[in-house]
């Protein structure tokens, strides 16, 4: 009984547990930019930050997010994927109307 309390427990666990991916771009895994890395939610497609070894430092809850440059990223809650023109459907490219930049503690800053 005592086995089963603790199977439970742990697949409970485990199935609780976020599941995070490194973002895809450019056919591989993001790069490491100013010491961080863009990952992604699976199940909300939502983007955060994590660090070159892989600790989640901002989690992921923006819409589209740009790499990390001199110690900010943009990033937008909202918009929407639009493909490059005459690219068949291989480039896109993101819009919003609401982008701000973040620093690597995930606070609102100017730029």
């Amino acid at each position: 009984m005592k086995y089963l309390f603790c199977l439970l427990g742990f697949i409970l666990l485990v199935g609780c547990s976020k599941s995070y991916d490194i973002y895809q771009y450019d056919n591989g895994d993001d790069y490491v930019q100013d010491g961080m890395r863009r990952i992604i939610d699976k199940s909300t497609q939502k983007i955060g930050y994590a660090s070159e070894d892989g600790k989640v430092l901002i989690e992921p809850q923006f819409a589209f997010g740009f790499p990390f440059k001199n110690g900010v990223a943009k990033v937008t809650y909202e918009g929407y994927k639009l493909e490059v023109p005459s690219s068949e459907n291989e480039y896109h490219y993101w819009k919003s109307e609401h982008w701000f930049y973040i620093d690597k503690q995930g606070n609102q800053v100017k730029k």
